[in-house]
């Protein structure tokens, strides 16, 4: 049996093992703070929707570890529903009785005791969260380098990957000659970054010294800090890539921008038409040879994520790399094998009131790819079973793909849920 964060859908019997992985790589569970400790838990609700997802992208013969929470009710008769969504887009589903269920705590632990007969296991990302099943110390030390932002930083330029100017920096940044140094040369245009989550959850723009010691308070003093040029948002278009890596090839599978609201991304929007040129392609193909030339890339497959940014005279400039599972790849296996016509779509995170998560469920049974009527079509991916407090008023996570017209998605949605309704479809930018 083989482990690793392999790209969807290989034709060997495999079984999907996704949990929050970030914070594990790098921290002792033992000892975090509280910020990792929410980031942590927080992380764990968005990859339950992931954990849904997979049901769709993977084969029958396949099977997917699930949170125990799925099995608790109403979680169950919702599980049920999606699935039954899914399938009628007919789509080929992984069967409900090849989910396997486990305590968040313990996820990968309960789910070692008893492993399914299948020939890989694959991760979201390789960590010593996932040991207990991979047992490979190698790929541990290889993660620590290759999903560290200050590693990327430190060793692409010498590869030819054009990345923006960066240093990293030792707290307190206040009275830092060399921190306040880059400051006054980007004129506090400036990002700053920390070991952590994904999603942007320990990325913040500053204007300041002083706003970024602000921003630093939740972190330990001895937390190295990577401060980054801030490239214009009004110049520079953000987009993220996936790489299908091989030991003999390299290949693109799609490309989405990236949309971030408040801070934090949210979803993605991914056009029906390849956006990059030959040129542009040639440069983040060089970012896959930069990750297998650290040791990435099997004869199964792995996959690759990029963050990039598409300048004004449409230069690459390279931000992030992730040798995993990106959120964005899940809504791209999909839409390869849902009824799609040739438009636009975006792939985003919704909340929607508890009480009122049935009525949606039916309003997007009237709007399923290949069935739709209206100018858009929704496929269900994913739902979290943890409750969100917004105001008092629980609400359930949930992640869609729209396909087509999403402002008239988005009225459409506000006639039926009403006043307040879909706070982050609110913010998408369309």
């Amino acid at each position: 049996m083989k482990s690793g964060a392999f790209f969807p859908n290989r034709p060997l019997p495999t079984l999907y093992a996704m949990s929050a992985d970030d914070i594990p790589l790098y921290f002792d569970m033992d000892d975090l703070t509280e910020k990792q400790k929410a980031d942590q838990f927080e992380q764990n609700q968005l990859m339950a929707m992931l954990q849904v997802s997979l049901l769709s992208i993977s084969k029958p013969e396949d099977y997917v570890g699930m949170f125990e929470a799925f099995t608790e009710s109403p979680w169950r008769d919702f599980l049920v529903r999606h699935h039954q969504l899914m399938s009628q887009v007919g789509v080929p589903m992984v069967p409900l009785e090849h989910t396997l269920y486990a305590p968040m705590d313990t996820f990968y632990e309960t789910l070692a005791a008893d492993l399914p007969p299948v020939e890989l296991v694959t991760f979201l990302m390789m960590s010593r969260s996932n040991e207990v099943i991979h047992k490979d110390q190698g790929a541990i030390d290889q993660m620590l380098k290759l999903n560290s932002k200050f590693h990327f930083a430190e060793n692409a330029p010498t590869f030819g990957i054009p990345v923006p100017d960066t240093i990293v920096a030792t707290q307190p940044l206040a009275n830092n000659e060399l921190a306040e140094l880059f400051f006054a040369k980007h004129e506090n245009q400036i990002i700053v970054k920390m070991t952590g989550q994904p999603g942007a959850r320990n990325v913040k723009t500053v204007n300041s010294v002083s706003e970024a010691a602000e921003f630093l308070k939740d972190y330990r003093d001895e937390d190295p800090v990577l401060v980054q040029q801030r490239l214009p948002l009004d110049q520079y278009v953000e987009w993220t890539i996936d790489l299908l890596l091989t030991d003999t090839s390299i290949e693109v599978d799609n490309v989405r921008r990236i949309l971030v609201a408040e801070g934090l991304w949210i979803g993605n929007h991914i056009p029906a038409e390849m956006p990059l040129t030959t040129e542009q392609q040639a440069t983040l193909i060089n970012v896959g040879e930069y990750v297998r030339s650290h040791g990435i890339g099997t004869s199964v497959g792995e996959n690759i994520g990029i963050d990039f940014f598409i300048g004004p005279d449409e230069e690459i400039v390279v931000t992030e790399i992730n040798p995993r599972w990106t959120a964005g790849l899940f809504p791209s296996e999909a839409l390869k094998r849902t009824n799609r016509d040739v438009r636009d779509a975006v792939a985003y995170f919704e909340l929607v009131h508890h009480d009122q998560y049935s009525d949606f469920l039916d309003f997007i049974s009237e709007l399923l790819p290949g069935e739709s009527t209206r100018d858009y079509s929704i496929f269900p991916l994913g739902f979290s079973p943890f409750k969100l407090e917004i105001e008092g008023t629980p609400h359930v996570y949930c992640w869609l793909i729209i396909m087509g017209d999403f402002p008239a998605y988005r009225n459409d949605a506000r006639d039926l849920l009403g006043a307040g309704s879909l706070p982050n479809g609110n913010l998408i930018p369309l």
